[in-house]
């Protein structure tokens, strides 16, 4: 055994010992190919543009196309909502998941194979999507289509947005939101598992709140949300996870047969 695996802290679960740095490798990866997806995207604005606009289209057949709407009635009258939301979306949605993770690791071990390997699928279900169809956002549509650039025009984090948003990646990913993915993965992964019950209501407000602020801040359409859920509940499924568990009183997974398995 070597050293560094001496001193890594490890959680056993169905008899294998998973090793925190071991896990801080598949974050790197994640992160990696995210970076990837990016220099692939970097030339391909006008399909992205195309992309985006196929959506509209989509969601005006379907009668949903209102997201422009919506936002320019909360930018009438509730501007400070939208600085809220803009806050929100470069803070909470990288922290939230952190936080999750090392709850999963340190305190519910019996969980974290399911739920890291739902994380890392999703992802890499993502990323293939954005390299064969970028999708460019609303907010980056051209000014005939009504939508702001919140993050640019007001702001809600003062000099972390410029900062967050000058390196924000590829712009071209809207397509499946991985805000929706992540907010529904932070919540499911530990709320049956929390017994307090705010902390509970709080958990299953995060990804109604992160649909109100992908919208407001014209970040993606509501087929991107749509995809977000799918991309999401068919990672989890191919984990070995079936039922989303909303609320457990006694703080316990009422499913545990698949949890112990690792397919990664």
């Amino acid at each position: 055994m070597s050293f560094l695996s001496k001193l890594a802290p490890y959680r056993e679960v169905g008899g294998r010992k998973i090793r925190l740095w071991n896990q801080l490798i598949f974050v790197g990866v994640i992160y990696a190919g995210y970076e990837y997806t990016s220099s692939l995207a970097s030339g391909s604005k006008s399909t992205a543009q195309a992309n985006a606009l196929t959506e509209v289209h989509i969601e005006k057949f379907l009668h949903i196309f209102s997201e422009q709407r919506i936002q320019k009635f909360v930018i009438d009258h509730a501007i400070w909502l939208i600085k809220a939301a803009d806050l929100y979306y470069t803070t909470v949605h990288f922290i939230l998941p952190v936080v999750v993770f090392a709850l999963l690791f340190g305190k519910y071990a019996r969980r974290y194979l399911v739920w890291r390997n739902t994380m890392i699928l999703l992802n890499l279900m993502a990323l293939v999507v954005f390299i064969v169809l970028p999708v460019m956002p609303p907010r980056l549509l051209p000014h005939a289509y009504g939508f702001v650039d919140t993050q640019a025009v007001y702001g809600g984090a003062g000099t972390l947005d410029a900062t967050l948003m000058k390196d924000a990646g590829n712009l071209y990913a809207a397509m499946p939101s991985l805000h929706m993915a992540w907010a529904l993965w932070c919540t499911f992964s530990i709320v049956a598992a929390v017994k307090n019950r705010l902390g509970k209501v709080l958990l299953l407000l995060h990804p109604l709140i992160t649909v109100f602020v992908v919208v407001v801040t014209a970040n993606h359409f509501w087929l991107d949300i749509i995809m977000g859920f799918v991309d999401f509940y068919l990672a989890y499924f191919i984990s070995g996870g079936r039922r989303l568990e909303f609320w457990n009183e006694k703080g316990v997974f009422s499913e545990i047969k698949a949890i112990e398995q690792s397919y990664l």
